[in-house]
């Protein structure tokens, strides 16, 4: 869950031959793919590479599976779950919804879509411990444990950019988050 995970899967985007290509391909294949059909499948070949939870690596499988674990304990597709636990509790002001692979298996390494003010509510929800106007929707020590294995280094942003690579995106990107945040810790 805090993708320090060990396995020979690359997500360089900028490279042509790593697997998240391949990973992808079998989501949605191409005309005359003769690879794996759909997430579950294109999970099977990745293996092992290294030790696990020596070293954070940011990979999509990973990610995926912790989906597909949650909605076969809870006998609930992610989908569900997220909108009868989080979504319709916090308010959101339009429907969210997961890409599918060609099997129709929610993408759930990456492909939740939601408009911009409903992740900020999630966002404000995350930053509150879990709890919205007062009432726990999400367990505090769920929050505490993100907040504690969190890495600043390792984050996500609501965006895109030309060059599929942080170091490209961080000249412009930290100073603009640290601009923010200068000005909401001055906030009453």
């Amino acid at each position: 869950m805090n993708m320090t995970t060990a396995l020979e899967f690359s997500e360089n985007y900028a490279n042509p031959k790593a697997e998240i290509w391949s990973y992808s391909a079998a989501a949605n294949p191409p005309a005359n793919y003769k690879g794996p059909v759909g997430y579950y499948q294109a999970l099977a070949p990745i293996q092992k590479n290294g030790k696990h939870g020596h070293a954070f690596g940011y990979i999509t499988p990973n990610a995926d599976a912790l989906g597909w674990l949650v909605a076969r304990a809870s006998g609930k597709p992610i989908h569900e779950l997220l909108s009868e636990k989080v979504w319709r509790k916090i308010g959101m002001e339009q429907s969210a919804y997961y890409s599918v692979d060609a099997l129709g298996v929610p993408f759930a390494g990456g492909g939740l879509n939601a408009g911009l003010r409903d992740m900020a509510r999630l966002g404000e929800l995350i930053r509150n411990q879990g709890k919205w106007q007062g009432k726990q929707i999400l367990p505090a020590q769920a929050m505490q444990d993100i907040a504690q294995e969190g890495s600043k280094d390792a984050f996500a942003r609501f965006a895109s950019h030309p060059v599929a690579a942080n170091g490209a995106n961080d000249p412009l990107s930290l100073p603009a988050y640290h601009a923010v945040a200068e000005y909401l810790l001055q906030k009453p």
